[in-house]
């Protein structure tokens, strides 16, 4: 065993050495905690250090030197402070330097854990803990949160079956019960995890909570599950309907606003209208400019000429060309009889923040500028509108494209519709243009379907058309396969959804007209899956519950938890139940009694 001495040196005697192994310098803020707790506790451990040339250089131990040399320099100890040193030779100093550097092992995190929170239970605080241990005070509070785990969790931590993001992800709660049974369920998946706990409530980072603020939730009575890993204190806010609620009272009192202000039409909606960038703009009109203004404008000009001669850039010349632009956009409004004419749209953008477009409308009897009803969606959410909407495309998609003939009629309709009456294609349920309409719905909302992907029975039947002869193959073929490939066609370009917060009413009319003429019933070709259910919130299917089971139905299955709840629906609900929004909402116009056999609808 080689030989060692312990001794005291004066800290001015001591130097780096350049034998130690650890060449990344150790962070500022760390120095400075390590040197709080030397300046509380004194020297733990003595540096290890080797005599050259009058001096003791310190070969491991160089951020407890630097912590004291910090300490020297704030005048908190002498230079011929004492520093204890084990002292060996230079020959040993590598050796020693990289077996110390290799050996030591960072603590488990879950230990960690343990040992932080017991520290923090006897009143220390997390600048005490990571002064005492070396950490930033970042990384011990990030630790001290994982203590509101479970303790069998934190066993699996210590075993390497939870990692840390899983274990940040079951924080959401404090209920341990709950926790350890989402461990159980999902395993070391903290997406999925984080998905179960948050299902049922919305981000306070989302921009309609944003939208709404903190403040105003609170003051309605909103409670907040904190995430304790999440930027800036985001979290959930645990009650979404009234997220929801108070931001659509927010926006009825900015459409009031608008509405006072003399606007012909104005549209409010919690999401940007799909439709918005194809209606046309309204400019605003430009005023004269006043005498003021004409004079300051000429003197800002003769100034910015002086600074670009002398000095291209500068504050001052980014100063005068922000006063042009101030004085050009106050030349610029919405006099009165643009708003009595004309539309103001208001809508929210993923940031939360109000967004406003002005809109030209046609004069009177030309189509444009009637006032669109909001969407009617009842129980369902607008995500889970889109996705029932959007099979009902697909089935209407499907029948057309049974139906040549149909789609004959639908294809002269959709033409004589935009050439003949000026109608907008956006309004039309058939995008006629070679714009295929493909919804996307998910697999599993279609579990129980028998609905058939239009393009996939279109490349089965017609892949043997060449791209290069197209017309000639297609002049060749039969009339038959003529017309079924003109269904085929037809059909995909029909649209029947209704996009996410935002009701097309003109082109749902239009597709309601084309499903009522292909005799399409929805409950022949699907059933909800325990997958649509799964997407509603438990008061929602409540709500459904009562209105096609009756009140009974609701007192035996008030008491579920919302997985079992979305069973029994499936199992409860009639077999040829089809939520609202995939119902035709075409209304048959009313006949005169004595117009005969030949007045009704197809």
């Amino acid at each position: 065993m080689t030989k060692t001495t312990t001794s005291t040196v004066a800290l001015s005697a001591l130097a780096l050495a350049p034998a130690n192994v650890r060449r990344v310098a150790p962070s500022a803020e760390g120095i400075e905690q390590l040197a709080a707790n030397i300046e509380a506790n004194g020297v733990m451990q003595n540096l290890g250090v080797y005599k050259e040339r009058g001096k003791h250089r310190v070969f491991f131990g160089g951020r407890r030197l630097r912590a004291l040399e910090a300490l020297r320099d704030a005048g908190k100890i002498e230079a011929d402070f004492p520093v204890p040193v084990t002292i060996r030779t230079k020959a040993e100093a590598i050796e020693l330097s990289l077996s110390e550097n290799a050996q030591r092992e960072a603590m488990h995190p879950a230990d960690s854990v343990r040992a932080f929170n017991e520290l923090r239970a006897k009143g220390q605080s997390a600048e005490d803990i990571a002064a005492r241990f070396g950490y930033s005070v970042s990384h011990v509070r990030k630790l001290l949160a994982l203590g509101a785990l479970a303790p069998s969790l934190l066993d699996a931590m210590g075993e390497d079956r939870l990692s840390i993001e899983t274990a940040r992800a079951l924080t959401v709660t404090d209920d341990h019960a709950l926790q350890e049974q989402l461990f159980e369920a999902h395993g070391d998946r903290a997406w999925k995890i984080r998905e179960a706990l948050t299902d049922d409530k919305l981000a306070t980072a989302d921009g309609l909570f944003l939208f709404v603020g903190a403040e105003a939730y609170a003051e309605a009575g909103g409670t907040i599950t904190a995430d304790l890993f999440a930027k800036q204190g985001d979290g959930y806010a645990d009650d979404p309907e009234l997220v929801e609620k108070l931001a659509i009272a927010k926006l009825e009192s900015v459409e009031q606003e608008l509405r006072d202000l003399g606007w012909k039409q104005v549209e409010v909606s919690l999401s940007h209208p799909h439709n918005l960038y194809s209606l046309p703009t309204l400019f605003p009109a430009k005023r004269d400019l006043t005498d003021e203004e004409a004079a300051r404008i000429e003197e800002l000009h003769e100034r910015i000429a002086e600074i670009e001669d002398s000095e291209p850039t500068g504050e001052e010349l980014e100063q005068l060309h922000d006063e042009l632009e101030q004085i050009a956009q106050a030349r610029l409004s919405f006099p009165a009889e643009l708003r009595e004419q004309n539309a103001v749209y208001a809508y929210l953008d993923h940031a939360g923040t109000l967004q406003t477009r002005h809109v030209r409308l046609q004069r009177e009897g030309t189509g444009s500028g009637e006032k669109k009803a909001k969407a009617d969606e009842g129980p369902y959410s607008k995500a889970l509108v889109e996705q029932l909407t959007g099979i009902r495309t697909l089935a209407l998609q499907e029948a057309v494209a049974g139906n040549p003939a149909l789609a004959l009629d639908v294809l002269l309709d959709t033409l004589t519709a935009q050439l003949v009456h000026g109608a907008y294609s956006y309004d039309l349920a058939s995008q006629i243009g070679a714009q295929q309409s493909r919804p996307a719905v998910d697999d599993d909302l279609m579990t129980n379907s028998t609905i058939r992907r239009v393009e996939d029975s279109m490349v089965e039947r017609f892949a043997d058309i060449p791209a290069i002869g197209r017309f000639e193959a297609i002049r060749a073929m039969a009339e038959d396969d003529k017309m079924q490939l003109l269904a085929a066609l037809v059909a995909s370009s029909l649209n029947a959804t209704i996009p996410h917060g935002y009701s097309a009413d003109k082109r749902i009319a239009n597709a309601d007209t084309y499903a009522d003429a292909a005799s399409l019933d929805l409950s022949r070709t699907w059933t909800p899956p325990v997958a649509f259910f799964d997407r509603m919130r438990k008061g929602k299917m409540l709500e459904v519950l009562a209105q096609e089971c009756g009140d009974g139905a609701v007192e035996n299955c008030k008491k579920m938890k919302g997985a079992d709840l979305a069973v029994a629906m499936a199992d409860r609900l009639p077999s040829d139940w089809i939520p609202q929004p995939m119902q035709s909402k075409k209304v048959s116009p009313k006949q005169d009694e004595d117009e005969g056999e030949m007045s009704r609808s197809a």
